[in-house]
């Protein structure tokens, strides 16, 4: 599970790794169940966000994406 934090306005993004076909159908990418995003903790101004999904899904930060964008 890959926890991070936000503060309001700021997100999160999931797309998919390096090499898997944007064409691989929705049912193989979701083969070994859904993606789960959990609140973990709220305090403040920021809530923590658990997610968990196949590995073939990237999770970033949304200054982490457009880096690699």
């Amino acid at each position: 599970m890959l926890v991070l934090t936000r503060k309001p306005g700021q997100s999160l993004w999931i797309g998919l790794q390096e090499g898997v076909s944007p064409s691989m159908m929705v049912g193989e990418l979701f083969a070994g169940g859904p993606i789960e995003v959990m609140v973990t903790k709220i305090q403040g101004g920021q809530v923590r966000l658990g997610i968990s999904a196949d590995r073939r899904f990237l999770i970033l930060r949304d200054k982490l994406w457009r880096e690699e964008g």
